[in-house]
């Protein structure tokens, strides 16, 4: 599609030589994407390739918090600054919805848990509060209690049904 386009522009004379480059570029750019895609689903398919960005315990994990109805809640951290306003039940706290916290638990998972392949080790570095300022990561119930974020994941975990082991790949 895109290289069909470009060579629409540039046949009808539309442009100069300088945006003629930036779409050959762009195009050559976006084949060579589509080649290290096709490559890569290959091996995945032979069952070689890189590995998960995370071990299966840990996707299972973030897919019970992607498809629950929870609210997630990132609550401030109390410690060492002091505000002359006192605050709110609401202030210092953001709420989330299951999908939007998966979402940051996978991206903290790729920049600050390589290396991490089990669910106790990954709760405590990853699942546990925000990097910076330690706000902890917890999770209301429908009556309005409040659990830590740890607590309620591998409550939920536990009550799954235990996953088939995967067959391995015939030689």
């Amino acid at each position: 599609m895109r290289i069909t386009l470009a060579m629409l522009v540039v046949g009808l004379g539309g442009c100069d030589e300088k945006f003629e480059k930036f779409l050959k570029s762009a195009s050559d750019r976006q084949q060579a994407r589509e080649e290290k895609k096709a490559e890569t689903a290959a091996l995945q398919a032979r069952g070689l390739g890189p590995a998960d960005a995370v071990s299966p315990e840990i996707a299972r994990a973030i897919k019970v918090v992607r498809t629950s109805d929870y609210e997630f809640v990132v609550r401030k951290a109390n410690g060492g600054k002091r505000s002359r306003k006192p605050r709110g039940d609401d202030e210092g706290v953001k709420r989330v919805n299951g999908f939007d916290f998966a979402a940051t638990l996978e991206s903290k998972s790729r920049w600050l848990g390589r290396g991490i392949s089990d669910l106790p080790t990954w709760l405590d570095q990853i699942g546990s509060g925000t990097f910076f300022a330690g706000d902890a990561y917890l999770v209301r119930l429908p009556d309005g209690r409040e659990l830590s974020f740890r607590t309620w994941l591998l409550e939920e975990l536990a009550a799954l049904p235990p996953e088939p082991p995967k067959e391995e790949p015939a030689p």
